[in-house]
């Protein structure tokens, strides 16, 4: 499933892992882009489809989710497959994935934080057509 672009060929692609402050933060600011805006979550696990689905509709989030099914346990691989259905339908298309990344204070944290998101960035940097946009959430410890 593409979405229609909604100004030519501009797609923003959100991968989200929770229905939390940091998606929310990049959800805000996918609509700043034009075009179509999609969020996508890869699930791993089939029995949690139910509780993203409810959390999204929940929170009344205005831009469709999109849930991936992940047989390899891959987050890389259903994502790249839907981001090649849609250069692939929209040759001259654009699309920009904002990732949603938590900052902390402490530098021994950033282990722990965003390595989902560099693994994607390392993945679509040699993509053409393909933009990767961190939206930095920054976590405060007071």
């Amino acid at each position: 499933m593409a979405p229609d672009a909604k100004n030519g060929d501009h797609f923003v692609v959100i991968p989200v892992a929770n229905v939390d402050k940091v998606s929310m933060n990049a959800i805000r600011y996918s609509k700043l882009f034009r075009g179509a805006i999609v969020a996508v979550h890869v699930l791993l696990n089939p029995s949690c489809r139910q509780e993203m689905e409810s959390q999204w509709k929940l929170q009344n989030i205005d831009i469709p989710l999109l849930i991936l099914e992940s047989s390899s346990g891959s987050i890389i691989e259903p994502l790249t497959t839907y981001v090649d259905g849609i250069r692939s339908g929209h040759k001259d298309s654009v699309v920009t994935i904002l990732l949603p990344v938590l900052i902390t204070l402490k530098w021994w944290h950033r282990y722990l934080h965003g390595q989902t998101a560099r693994l994607i960035e390392s993945y679509f940097q040699r993509e053409a057509g393909v933009l990767t946009v961190r939206v930095p959430f920054f976590l405060n410890s007071k």
